[in-house]
């Protein structure tokens, strides 16, 4: 497929995160058409990663140049928070050496004597995320799209008409920072991937004939909640409380977002969403008895779509949609 004589608009996503980079080119209407992927050691630092990012930029620019794929613009999906309008990275809080640094425009430089000055978008990549599955994905057709995502951390994104919505410079939609009561800790504390780790090992640790320790022992890796899904699937009732315990906690989060914006859907993404339809079942049905009743039925609670590509697609398809001179940190 080319797209030198104007056919097909491509932009190229990219996603950084502590242990992985991915890029992608994206079509207008949300197709990946080419991709690259490495792993990262986030001891090595920033530094360390865009060496890396460096030579997986210039090879897809390779490839899509082998295609005759003509990369109209750039977008980057970062994992933590970032200062869109200048193109900065705020911080990480998984890996050093990030803190202030111009990312746009450190990627225009990188691209600039193969594609020219290109406009290059910087967003945090739950935003990214947002965007992706609320045009192409589990919200697509939908006015009002709140995406979560959790896993190491938890994000989300609220999208409207279309078109992200943005707080101050400083983010916004941070659910899982969002504090369960005043005197409790974070969602983040219960619900993110690590937390429900952490009690799938003392279930094993207080059960060992358990489903979860009998699992256990047949893996050589440590307890985690990938041994869920075949718990659940058995009937084993401590990983449903587990689940269950976590769930509400998501949806006790998520019933203070329903009561403050009543999106028309609400799309579960992340690591943890991969356990699949016990999650999302799960998150709906106590989200539903937390409502007020002029809001129940709750909005319909759907898994992501995207899978691994979902950062890189929301990403180009803000790079392709922003005409902002702020975004444009590419040209002269």
């Amino acid at each position: 497929m080319s797209n030198a004589e104007g056919l097909v608009p491509v932009a190229l996503g990219i996603e950084i995160g502590g242990t992985k980079l991915q890029s992608a080119v994206v079509a207008a209407d949300g197709r990946v058409l080419l991709r690259r992927s490495d792993r990262v050691d986030p001891a090595g630092g920033a530094e360390g990663i865009r060496a890396v990012l460096a030579a997986q930029i210039a090879g897809i620019i390779d490839d899509a140049a082998g295609k005759g794929l003509v990369i109209r613009a750039i977008g980057i999906g970062f994992g933590g928070p970032v200062n869109r309008e200048q193109g900065v990275v705020a911080t990480s809080f998984h890996v050093g050496g990030w803190s202030d640094f111009p990312l746009a425009a450190w990627v225009a430089e990188q691209v600039r004597d193969s594609l020219g000055a290109v406009p290059v978008v910087l967003e945090n990549d739950s935003n990214a995320a947002a965007l992706g599955e609320a045009l192409v994905g589990a919200g697509r057709g939908a006015r009002v799209v709140v995406y979560s995502n959790a896993g190491s951390g938890i994000g989300s994104g609220l999208v409207i008409d279309g078109q992200l919505y943005r707080g101050r410079a400083s983010g916004e939609m941070e659910l899982g920072h969002l504090r369960l009561s005043r005197d409790a800790g974070i969602l983040e504390d219960s619900s993110a991937g690590w937390a429900i780790d952490r009690a799938v090992c003392g279930a094993v640790a207080a059960e060992p004939a358990g489903a979860l320790a009998r699992a256990a022992t047949a893996t050589s890796a440590p307890p985690s909640a990938r041994l869920l899904p075949a718990a659940l699937a058995a009937g084993d009732a401590t990983a449903q409380r587990i689940l269950d315990m976590a769930a509400g906690h998501y949806a006790h989060a998520l019933s203070h977002v329903v009561h403050l914006l009543n999106p028309d859907v609400i799309v579960l993404g992340g690591g943890v969403a991969t356990i699949g339809e016990p999650w999302r079942g799960s998150v709906e049905r106590q989200l539903d008895a937390l409502l007020m009743a002029p809001l129940r039925p709750s909005p319909p609670v759907r898994l992501a779509t995207l899978g691994e590509d979902v950062v890189p697609v929301g990403v180009a398809l803000a790079a392709l949609g922003d005409e902002s001179p702020a975004a444009r940190r590419g040209e002269p």
